[in-house]
């Protein structure tokens, strides 16, 4: 006799590892959406209080981070 290879727990594995890969996905897109919203909310901040070299160096961080 020959063993079934195909299982509902292979079935269950590939469903939960393309599950965490999407979730995954999610949270670093989330991660990356709030970094940027917060670092041009500062250099928007700095830029109102007449920083604006530091607002520019901010932002050109962010530029660097991105890989542009």
């Amino acid at each position: 006799m020959t063993a079934i290879t195909t299982t509902t727990w292979t079935y269950t594995c590939k469903a939960c590892t393309y599950l965490r890969n999407v979730l995954v996905g999610i949270v670093a897109t989330m991660i990356a959406f709030t970094e940027t919203a917060g670092r041009s909310r500062a250099a928007a901040e700095l830029t109102r209080q007449g920083y604006h070299e530091e607002a520019k160096a901010l932002l050109m961080e962010l530029k660097e981070i991105r890989g542009h």
